[in-house]
């Protein structure tokens, strides 16, 4: 089962206002493609876990029609009009004896938490490295409502992506290295955990998020439509990849180098 692996916060905080969305999605799919920094690559460099609408793919070229929004017919998320795509990299445990195998996620404690820049430059919607055209506030926090630096003046809703890796079965220390080096891993071949990051395409429909946020709700939201778990997990894509990513392998999913 695929049980909310992921929880989805969007936040916009001010002296003046506040907004929060706090929602649950479960996973859509785990495969080895990422089309924005790889966009038409089949499959990409490393393995992904991909939660949102259903219409994910190998390009999601905006420029040739794909609009999210219109093309998924569900999502897993749970308000049915975020028909975005959001995805990170998965964690490995890699054994003594240099075998690695996936940590699955479960809805439980412990956490990893990922989030992304609150100021835009109010010109790009996009930048080549997919950063630029967005900033940190330039003195406090996104919580305290610190200011936007001049050259990313507008304030944007923040995203904050808490991801829950079981690592349980991993207990058992005779697994682990002999070296004293700790066994988790991402699936590009990170080991010290300072490449976390996380993947957003804009999917939500129509106006649906403005208006909740305009709101400034806490939590919950009365203009949005919400689905059960079970209708979550009904929501997937194929296999565009064709490769196995479970199980003890000898090498990470397209031969990534531990570093």
């Amino acid at each position: 089962m695929r049980l909310q692996p992921i929880i989805s916060a969007f936040g916009l905080l001010a002296s003046v206002n506040a907004g929060l969305l706090r929602f649950g999605c479960a996973q859509l799919t785990v495969q080895r493609l990422d089309p924005l920094v790889n966009p038409g690559a089949n499959p990409s460099p490393h393995l992904h876990q991909i939660i949102g609408g259903n219409s994910f793919n190998v390009t999601m070229d905006p420029t040739k029609g794909h609009d999210l929004a219109a093309q998924s017919t569900c999502t897993t998320c749970e308000f049915t009009e975020d028909l975005s795509n959001y995805w990170t990299a998965v964690v490995y445990f890699k054994a003594k004896n240099g075998t690695f195998k996936r940590v699955p996620q479960r809805a439980q404690q412990g956490m990893e938490g990922t989030n992304g820049g609150m100021c835009w430059d109010g010109v790009n919607l996009d930048s080549p490295n997919h950063r630029e055209h967005v900033s940190y506030p330039a003195t406090g926090t996104f919580e305290n409502g610190g200011a936007c630096p001049s050259t990313h003046p507008i304030r944007i809703p923040q995203i904050l992506l808490e991801t829950v890796w079981d690592t349980k079965q991993f207990n058992n220390k005779a697994d682990w290295p002999t070296d004293g080096s700790q066994p988790f891993l991402w699936s590009s071949g990170d080991a010290t955990g300072f490449s976390t990051h996380a993947d957003y395409l804009f999917g939500w429909k129509d106006n649906s998020l403005q208006k909740a946020m305009d709101r400034n709700n806490y939590v919950s939201a009365p203009t949005l439509k919400k689905q059960n778990i079970a209708t979550q997990n009904r929501c997937n894509v194929k296999d565009m990849v064709g490769e196995n990513f479970d199980g003890w392998l000898t090498a990470l999913p397209g031969g990534m180098q531990v570093n």
